[in-house]
C-alpha cells in the first residue's frame, strides 16, 4: 500500500534521446565557422584518421565544450585497392604503397596496426574508437570477419595497457545491403559479435543509397530488426534523408550518422577493383547539391535557380528556416550552413515525440510534408527558354521534370507501404536500445601533443 506523502512512480512513455554523429569530413574549416557562431549545434562527432592532424583546432573547440569525439580508423579504405592511395594514405597507420591485408593484423605483425591505432588514441584524447574492420562483401577475402573480431579484442586490450581504459570502443559493421538482408548471413555477423567489447553497433551498407524506395525501405527495417536480440544500440552510418528518418521512426535504428553534403551514402562495391585514372582534362570540382526543404532529395544549384524562376518557384523550393531568410539566394550563397541546419532538423523533428509514437507522427507529418512538397515542386512550369541560361539542354530539362516526378511517385509509395507496416506492428513493436549520451572521456586536454 502507497501512503501518503511518499513518492509516487509516474508511468509514461518517454521520447528517448536519438544519437546523431556528424561526420566532419573536407569543410572542416566552414564547419569551424558554423560551430563558432553557434549555428552547428553538434554532440558527437566522427573525425577521420587521415585528418585529424589538420583539424587540431576545431577538434579543440568541440573537446573543450564537451562534444563526444570519435575517431574512424579507416582500415576498410585502407585495404580497398580503390582507395588505400587516396586521402586515407595521411592516417598514420598507412603502410606507404601498399595496401594493408589480413597479414598487416597478426598478432605478431610488425606493422603493429592496432597498437598503434591505440596509441593514437590515447595521445589525442579520443573519447570512442570505431573498431578496426573491413567490408566484409570483399571478393578477394573472405575471411575479414574472423579477423575483425580478433581485432576488436586485441583493441580493447591494447587501450587498457596504453592507459585508455577510458576510452570506449564502437563495432562498424561494413556490408553490402543485400547481405544484411539475407537472414543466414546477417545471423553469421550477429553470432559473431555476442560476446566482444563494444558499445555500439555501426551499420555502413553498401548500394543501399539515401532514396526511399518502398520496398528497399521496408526490407531495411525488417533486417535491422532482425539485429535487435544483440541487445546494442544501432548506429545507420553514411545515412540520412527519408530513409534514415524511416529507421529513427520506426525504431528500427537508435541513432544516425553522416556527414552534411558528403558521407551520405556508400557504395563499396568496386572497391576491389584497381582505381580508374583521373581524367585530367575534366577538371577536379564537385558538382553541388543543394537540399530541398522537406523535400527529401537534393538538386544542382543551377537545376535549383531554374526552377525558382518558375511561377511559385521561389515559394516552393526556398528554405524558410533561420539559416535562410532570404530564401533561394542564401541557399545557393552559403549552402553549406543551409545544409547543416537542414541535417539536424531532420533529426530534431524526433526529438519531444515519445518513441512508440514516432512512426504514426513521421506518417503523418514529415512524410506527408514531403510528398505535398514534392507534388508542388514536380508541377513547376520554368519557362523552357531560361534553361540555356542556367546551363540545362533540352535534355537535361526533360531528365530534371522526370526525376522530380519519379521521386514523387517513390514518396507516396512509401507511405502507403509504411503505414501498411505500421499497423500490422501495432505500438508494442520492439524498438533498438537507445544510445547513452555522448561518451566524454573526462580526463584533460593534451592539445600541445597534437601539435
Amino acid at each position: 500500500m502507497t501512503m501518503a506523502g511518499s513518492n509516487v512512480i509516474a508511468f509514461r512513455n518517454p521520447a528517448s534521446p536519438i544519437a546523431h554523429f556528424i561526420r566532419i569530413g573536407e569543410a572542416h574549416k566552414k564547419f569551424g565557422e558554423l560551430y563558432a557562431a553557434g549555428r552547428l549545434p553538434i554532440r558527437r562527432v566522427v573525425i577521420e584518421a587521415s585528418r585529424l592532424l589538420f583539424q587540431r583546432d576545431f577538434i579543440a573547440d568541440l573537446r573543450r565544450d564537451g562534444v563526444e569525439i570519435v575517431l574512424d580508423t579507416q582500415v576498410a579504405e585502407l585495404s580497398a585497392k580503390a582507395r588505400f592511395a587516396g586521402a586515407v594514405r595521411h592516417a598514420p597507420w598507412a603502410v606507404a604503397g601498399e595496401l594493408l591485408g589480413p597479414q598487416h593484423f597478426a598478432a605478431n605483425a610488425s606493422t603493429d596496426i592496432i597498437g598503434q591505432i591505440a596509441r593514437f588514441a590515447v595521445a589525442h584524447n579520443i573519447d570512442t574508437v570505431l573498431a578496426p574492420t573491413h567490408f566484409l562483401a570483399d571478393p578477394d577475402h573472405a575471411d575479414w570477419l574472423s579477423i575483425d573480431r580478433a581485432s576488436c579484442l586485441a583493441l580493447r586490450a591494447a587501450l587498457d595497457r596504453e592507459g585508455g581504459k577510458h576510452i570506449a570502443i564502437d563495432y562498424p559493421v561494413i556490408h553490402s545491403h543485400v547481405a544484411i538482408n539475407d537472414g543466414s548471413q546477417r545471423s553469421e555477423v550477429v553470432g559473431a559479435l555476442n560476446d566482444l567489447p563494444f558499445d555500439n553497433l555501426w551499420l555502413r551498407l553498401s548500394g543501399l543509397g539515401h532514396e526511399a524506395k518502398p520496398q528497399t525501405t521496408r526490407q531495411f527495417l525488417l533486417s535491422l530488426q532482425g539485429i535487435h536480440n544483440l541487445g546494442c544500440p544501432i548506429i545507420i552510418d553514411h545515412l540520412d534523408g527519408l530513409l534514415g528518418q524511416a529507421a529513427l521512426a520506426f525504431g528500427a535504428a537508435s541513432g544516425l550518422a553522416h556527414g552534411i553534403m558528403e558521407r551520405n551514402q556508400f557504395d563499396a562495391r568496386s572497391w576491389h577493383k584497381e582505381p580508374e585514372p583521373r581524367d585530367e582534362e575534366s577538371g577536379f570540382g564537385k558538382t553541388t547539391y543543394i537540399p530541398i526543404p522537406g523535400l527529401a532529395k537534393s538538386l544542382k544549384r543551377n537545376e535549383l535557380e531554374y526552377l525558382s524562376n518558375a511561377r511559385g518557384g521561389k515559394r516552393a523550393l526556398g528554405c524558410q528556416d533561420v539559416c535562410c531568410s532570404h530564401g533561394v539566394t542564401n541557399m545557393v550563397s552559403d549552402t553549406r550552413q543551409h545544409a547543416a541546419r537542414q541535417a539536424f532538423a531532420a533529426v530534431e523533428v524526433f526529438t519531444p515525440v515519445p518513441d512508440h509514437n514516432r512512426e504514426q507522427f513521421f506518417l503523418e507529418k514529415p512524410l506527408r510534408e514531403t510528398e505535398r512538397i514534392a507534388r508542388t515542386i514536380k508541377d513547376l512550369r520554368p519557362n523552357a527558354k531560361d534553361a540555356a541560361r542556367f546551363g540545362i539542354d533540352e535534355k537535361g530539362a526533360a531528365s530534371l521534370t522526370k526525376r522530380l516526378t519519379d521521386h514523387h511517385g517513390r514518396v507516396v509509395k512509401l507511405g502507403d507501404t509504411l503505414t501498411l507496416m505500421h499497423e500490422t506492428r501495432g505500438k508494442g513493436a520492439p524498438r533498438a536500445k537507445t544510445a547513452s549520451g555522448p561518451r566524454i572521456s573526462g580526463h584533460s586536454d593534451n592539445i600541445q601533443q597534437m601539435r
